[in-house]
């Protein structure tokens, strides 16, 4: 199973519950719905290039948030927009959490439809846990 999300109510911002069966997953889910709150459509995009991403933090959910303020950042400073990944691990080694993963994605020109700028990856109702073998969580972005 790949992860999944699902669009909620949110009084002026963006969020989503988000859960995968690894942790792999759940980050997957959450990049693929960031990637639906700002682009229009993406269908007609292919992956021309990669970009190596190594992150390390204290929390998960710091990690999830550097994660996601990262593809933010690359899209709306770089106009490099993230499709998919390859090779992205996540782990835990000396009381550090670690993300490193190849990112695919392509260059967007001024005529990319954006739907909603981000201006911020919260924290707010982000708790990451393990429930039913399933990890879950809440993501909110600041628009």
């Amino acid at each position: 199973m790949t992860g999944s999300y699902k669009f909620i109510d949110h009084t002026a911002d963006i969020a989503f519950d988000v859960e995968g069966n690894t942790l792999r997953e759940l980050f997957i889910a959450a990049a693929n719905a960031w990637k639906e709150s700002v682009i229009e459509k993406v269908s007609y995009l292919k992956s021309r290039n990669q970009l190596r991403l190594e992150l390390k933090t204290l929390t998960i959910e710091q990690l999830l948030v550097d994660f996601l303020s990262e593809l933010n950042f690359q899209l709306f400073t770089k106009k490099w927009l993230y499709l998919n990944s390859k090779n992205l691990s996540i782990t835990n080694e000396n009381r550090l959490w670690k993300l490193s993963a190849s990112l695919n994605g392509n260059e967007i020109s001024n005529d990319t439809l954006i739907k909603q700028e981000i201006k911020a990856v919260t924290y707010h109702q982000m708790e990451i846990v393990n429930e039913n073998n399933k990890y879950k969580t809440r993501v909110v972005f600041d628009i």
